[in-house]
């Protein structure tokens, strides 16, 4: 199975799994969703933006590679604050004031809480416009740590093994 299969598949049992899940839930609860055309264009943009965050401290992460194999703990320790910061373990609002404080100034809430914020409206035009202040301040920061790191790296590339 060559890997555009493999993602398929993975797709597939993944949507067999969750959908199930999703329409219990939507029973159980019955939630409404009337986001107004603002909150629509903000989330399709924030959606993108949290994309390309992710994308480059992601990427950062892979670069750690070329100073040391062992990044296994770096990405835990990664995934760990992004769950909790991001309001992917619970909603933000379930935190401390601190937590929440601390969220807001880190890349994880931008890149998971925001854009859901944006379409379910829970967020003024103020709100809405900061967060994507507050997403282009990320992806920029994040495309010059890449840039740099990568200047670095590269230098130091050697095989492993070799």
């Amino acid at each position: 199975m060559n890997c555009r299969q493999c993602c398929c598949v993975h797709f597939i049992h993944c949507t067999l799994f969750w959908l199930p899940i999703a329409a219990l839930l939507a029973w159980l609860f019955r939630p409404t969703l009337a986001p107004t055309w603002l909150e629509i264009a903000v989330f399709a943009v924030a959606i993108w933006s949290a994309f390309l965050i992710r994308m480059m401290f992601l990427w950062l992460l892979g670069l750690i590679s070329f100073w040391t194999t062992r990044v296994a703990a770096i990405y835990e320790l990664f995934f760990a604050f992004e769950w909790f910061l991001s309001g992917r373990i619970a909603p933000l609002a379930l935190f401390p004031e601190w937590v929440r404080t601390l969220a807001d100034w880190l890349p994880f809430r931008w890149t998971f809480g925001f854009p859901i914020e944006a379409l379910i409206g829970q967020l003024s035009v103020a709100g809405l416009i900061g967060g994507l202040a507050m997403q282009a301040f990320w992806i920029l920061l994040g495309l010059e740590l890449v840039i740099l790191v990568w200047r670095s790296a590269v230098p130091r590339y050697t095989a492993v093994g070799g």
